[in-house]
């Protein structure tokens, strides 16, 4: 008798069970249902122009309208194009200047934070460069830096004649200049993000730090630093997808690739091939070798950022 009750126990069990999924089915096909409009974008906006332009890719033009296909000649062409290897190699010399995009932005942060006099003044103002549209940044700029601008004129008034230079115009200090304007544009965004992540930090942290004697440097490289190590991770991605494919106007406006290929960008190269060259197929070539370096350089970033907040 015993083991007849426990086997009946064990099928009412049992019976409960695939009662209770049976009943979870509809709650599973509702979080489907809810997922599918998501899913239908990705693949609309971004997965089909991605297999688009990985066919383009092994395309070459025939006549005006027509592609034919040519296999991996594109990628052979990017090997021996000295244009691309120029435009590559200034793309990662955004990586010199990326510690600056992410240290300045958080050093204007950490004031404001902290509400020293006038903060409230402050970031409207470091904000408000990042609200201009970049052709209205690069037309600034270009009256800025140029040779009879404000800067050189200043620069010739203090004895600096040597560094009045065309800096827009220059090969060694035109990628640089545009790299400062960026830096400038974006800067108050980057304020905003930090500001956000500081909000997230306990303050009796902050409060023991003070109790124990520390500067802000200190309360800055101990406490705040470790503390907001996601939004600083975060903040790298975004401005190395930007260093490397949010370029283009400033560069349209600034130097369109000048002087020579000293400013030239892959994004801007792109551009260049696809509608004045008409190539579709070698600026799809081009797009996806940008896309490849853009998703490792964005992936080995999100892991550093994961095991640094695991730490």
């Amino acid at each position: 008798m015993a083991v007849v009750s426990r086997t009946n126990a064990t099928s009412r069990q049992i019976t409960r069970s695939w009662s209770s999924s049976r009943r979870r089915e509809p709650d599973a096909y509702l979080g489907y249902l809810f997922f599918a409009p998501a899913l239908l974008l990705v693949l609309v906006l971004k997965g089909y122009p991605l297999a688009r332009g990985a066919y383009l890719s092994l395309t070459r033009p025939v006549g005006v309208r027509h592609n034919e296909y040519a296999g991996l000649a594109n990628y052979r062409m990017l090997i021996e194009d000295d244009v691309f290897r120029a435009a590559m190699t200034n793309a990662l010399k955004g990586f010199v200047v990326l510690p600056l995009f992410v240290a300045i932005p958080l050093l204007t942060a950490y004031p404001i934070f902290l509400r020293v006099r006038g903060w409230r003044f402050f970031r409207a103002t470091y904000f408000f460069s990042y609200t201009l549209p970049p052709v209205m940044v690069g037309y600034i700029f270009s009256f800025i830096l140029g040779i009879d601008g404000p800067l050189n004129t200043f620069l010739r008034r203090i004895g600096f004649d040597r560094l009045a230079i065309q800096w827009f115009g220059t090969l060694n200090t035109a990628l640089w200049s545009v790299f400062a304007v960026v830096l400038w544009s974006w800067f108050g965004l980057g304020t905003v993000v930090y500001l956000a992540g500081l909000a997230t930090i306990d303050e009796d942290y902050l409060d023991a730090a003070k109790v124990d004697g520390a500067g802000w440097l200190q309360t800055l490289r101990h406490i705040v630093v470790p503390s907001i190590t996601p939004t600083i991770g975060y903040w790298s991605v975004v401005c190395t997808t930007g260093l490397l494919i949010w370029l283009f106007p400033f560069i349209f406006v600034l130097t369109e690739g000048g002087p020579g290929y000293a400013s030239m960008t892959p994004e801007y190269y792109i551009y260049l091939v696809s509608t004045r060259y008409v190539d579709p197929g070698y600026a799809s070539a081009m797009g996806l070798a940008l896309f490849v370096l853009v998703f490792f350089a964005s992936i080995f970033q999100v892991r550093i950022m994961y095991l640094q907040s695991k730490e």
